[in-house]
């Protein structure tokens, strides 16, 4: 846990226009426990059958998990956008509730739209909020200051040559106390990787919204697994990255996810125990698919401030969603948040082997 709470301690140290809270994890008085209620059944689901091919869990439980986490992607915090903070709020209040015990919560990438007075307002909301001690990585949104003029408006046509790869992730490490855009720590004996995207289109010109993994993190990702492996055998290991790969989840098609998938692929293969969270397609998780084994286990994580039909809609009436993760001996129970109705929408029950 020290290395949990030193990375609470140094959240957002950069951003010198907001009052930081002590170290260690924020709280507000308890809230009743919301884990009773239990989630709904998908159309066409047959009784006891997931909807992405897991099966349902019990309301509650049994035994106690191991360990519970949460995921929040795509909160897309702008410093004019209130709605966005007011969700991003509300989403950690609901946490606070669900999981008042929980031991970290993930932000996995497009937390902000890149601009110093968008960290300002993250860092804002989340000292002012409870949570367990946080992790991010960066998403395609980090970089979308290349996309700024002068002036603030958008123009999509040319980047602006007044920002570049090096200063919004230079942002974004600094903001979170980080030595580089990935890294990787230890719960209860369980290894979390933290992949972010290291360039953007200014150094790597057939990027497009892809995530650039260097050869050097390509290296790491593997070591970390294999050590994992070693050190933990028999145990999922958490990876995150915003981007989906290629062809995992439903609706994954259309980008690459990875601007070297292929590799990327085969690292992960390697480790069947692997379990990769990503944002990015902000697609509804009660459409389905976003739950898939590909050789390892893929999980969506859809979004806190829009979700989307696989048409690229926003769906009616508006939806904010994130997961709550809880792990056993046997397996991964996966719930799905509906925070504007504060209400589970699915659950998924990836069952472990023995070990």
């Amino acid at each position: 846990m020290k290395h949990f709470q030193r990375a609470a301690a140094v959240f957002l140290a950069c951003c010198t226009a907001v009052c930081l809270l002590p170290p260690g994890r924020q709280t507000v008085p308890a809230a009743e426990a919301l884990l009773a209620a239990a989630p709904p059944q998908h159309s066409g689901q047959q009784a006891g059958a997931g909807a992405d091919g897991g099966r349902t869990a019990s309301p509650l439980e049994t035994p106690r998990a191991l360990l519970t986490f949460s995921v929040l992607s795509d909160i897309h915090i702008e410093a004019h956008d209130k709605l966005s903070q007011d969700l991003l709020r509300t989403a950690l209040l609901d946490h606070a509730a669900l999981a008042p015990d929980s031991g970290m919560m993930v932000l996995n990438g497009d937390l902000t739209d890149g601009n110093p007075a968008d960290y300002n307002a993250l860092a804002a909301v989340l000292n002012a909020m409870p949570h367990p001690p946080l992790h991010a990585t960066m998403g395609n949104h980090e970089y979308y200051r290349m996309w700024r003029t002068p002036f603030g408006s958008i123009d999509t046509s040319r980047l602006n040559p007044f920002w570049s790869t090096r200063e919004a992730v230079g942002l974004f490490t600094r903001c979170f106390g980080y030595e580089k855009p990935y890294h990787a720590a230890e719960m209860a004996g369980y290894t979390f990787i933290f992949l972010s995207g290291e360039g953007y289109r200014d150094v790597v010109k057939d990027a497009r919204e892809d995530a650039y993994l260097s050869a050097e993190q390509m290296n790491w990702l593997g070591g970390r697994l294999s050590e994992a492996s070693r050190t933990h055998p028999g145990r999922p290991v958490f990876v995150f990255l915003h981007q989906p790969l290629v062809h995992t989840l439903k609706g994954s098609g259309q980008e690459r996810g990875v601007t070297d998938y292929k590799a990327f692929r085969r690292v992960m293969t390697e480790y069947p125990q692997a379990v990769l969270f990503s944002g990015h397609s902000h697609y509804d998780w009660s459409l389905g698919g976003q739950a898939v084994p590909t050789g390892f286990l893929s999980i969506g994580s859809s979004s806190v401030r829009k979700v989307l039909d696989f048409h690229q809609k926003p769906v009616k009436p508006a939806k904010s969603e994130s997961l709550l993760v809880q792990v056993y001996p046997d397996k991964l129970v996966i719930r799905v948040r509906e925070h504007y109705s504060r209400s589970w929408i699915g659950t998924y029950v990836h069952e472990l082997p023995p070990s």
